[in-house]
């Protein structure tokens, strides 16, 4: 299996959504009135910006609705990741935030296409007090369908989302070099004329080298999508109207696909890919000296590299995070490196001081504790002995600590 960082595929799968979110914020941005705003005329200036920007805001929002554009958003999301859906709404900038309760959230029910209001807040699920947005993390396949933000006070809708979750799956690897020489060739398009829809294979930017002044590997992924071939016809046997919202292609893992396009056997032993190629890049080179001088020009201290000027402060290195989770033996746990997606390194894992290696921890426990391809820990039907603080590295920095407690449920004195 290869391995690729969770914020790879959350990008790739960000940049190939329909809709582009600018996640959680209204239309209208809110000065804060502070230091900045001494005088009157300074104050007077920011409400004259706040109003023609609110006027912008609603001339494009009705825009928007004599437009014959669809209305609905599609948004792509990757099973496990945080989602935000965004109201986008136009407040008067004199408008108290507060009375923004009229905003509240209705999901389309898959089953019986009944509304259900979403919760305020189960923990996994709530909607933002400040800017009423609807937030999900994490993610599940089961949260896909349409999301209404809903105006309780005009009774209108301002805001329609079709959520997509996409499928985790194992993505097929291929070498660069392979492919380049003929002994290997990537997933080609495959157009199933009979369905009106073909399978192709979209792919992501490359990674930068994993490494310097050595030989390494950078990588891309490639997503396994399905579109239409004539865009003016409909799927057969069955068609499927909301492919409208998806002009680039649907993924092959996605809700949105019917049973009868998911099962084609072309779609579904189709596998996403990703590629490997060999690199090289120089490492940064060590500074020299650095000399501070004062007002007058006079130097005062000269540093070598790695050596602060006691006139400022250093910058301090990020603090560990560190968390306990309680668990029920017998459960099947999936650890995640909090904060890793800014990190570009792959992620390795520690229980305790013991290197958990991806490659054989699967065989040495039984396929027990296993690394998926984001470099989730898993570990199968907990037991006792699983207790443990578990790290999570980024090459040489220490991101997390997680400390498991397993527990019994049968012990009444826990």
């Amino acid at each position: 299996m290869t391995y690729v960082t969770e914020s790879e595929l959350e990008e790739f799968v960000k940049r190939i959504s329909p809709y582009k979110a600018d996640h959680g914020r209204s239309r209208v941005k809110r000065k804060l009135f502070g230091k900045a705003f001494r005088t009157k005329e300074a104050i007077k200036k920011a409400f004259e910006e706040e109003f023609q920007a609110y006027d912008k805001c609603l001339n494009a929002r009705e825009e928007e609705r004599k437009s014959l554009e669809n209305t609905i958003r599609g948004l792509l999301a990757l099973e496990g990741q945080k989602v935000r859906l965004g109201c986008n709404l136009c407040p008067r900038p004199d408008q108290d935030l507060t009375k923004l309760e009229i905003i509240d959230w209705q999901r389309l029910r898959p089953q019986d296409s009944d509304f259900e209001f979403v919760s305020k807040d189960d923990g996994r699920v709530r909607i933002d007090s400040e800017t009423r947005d609807l937030i999900i993390d994490p993610v599940d396949v089961l949260d896909a369908g349409q999301y209404f933000c809903i105006n309780t006070y005009y009774r209108e809708y301002e805001e329609i989302y079709q959520l997509d979750v996409l499928f985790r799956e194992r993505l097929k690897t291929t070498k660069y070099e392979d492919v380049e020489s003929g002994k290997d060739k990537y997933l080609g398009d495959f157009p199933l004329v009979d369905h009106n829809i073909k399978a192709f294979t979209a792919w992501s930017e490359w990674t930068e080298c994993q490494d310097c002044n050595k030989k390494s590997i950078k990588k891309r992924v490639g997503l396994c999508m399905v579109t239409k071939i004539q865009k003016d016809q409909p799927i057969l046997p069955f068609d499927l109207p909301i492919m409208e919202l998806y002009p680039d292609g649907v993924p092959c893992r996605s809700t949105v696909l019917s049973k009868e396009i998911a099962s084609i056997k072309r779609v579904k032993n189709r596998r996403s890919e990703v590629t490997m190629a060999d690199c090289y890049k120089e490492c940064p080179t060590t500074p020299g000296y650095t000399v501070v001088t004062d007002d007058s020009g006079n130097i005062t201290e000269v540093l070598e590299a790695g050596f602060y000027s006691l006139g400022s402060k250093p910058k301090l290195p990020p603090l560990v995070i560190r968390r306990v989770l309680y668990e029920p033996i017998n459960k099947h746990l999936i650890l995640s490196c909090p904060g890793s997606k800014k990190y570009k390194s792959l992620i390795r894992w520690q229980n305790g001081t013991l290197v958990l290696n991806p490659l054989t921890i699967k065989r040495q426990t039984r396929g027990r504790v296993f690394l998926d391809s984001i470099n989730r820990l898993h570990i199968r039907r907990l037991r006792m002995t699983d207790t443990a603080p578990y790290n999570c590295w980024s090459s040489k920095v220490h991101i997390a600590t997680i400390k498991v407690i397993v527990t019994d449920a049968r012990n009444d004195n826990l």
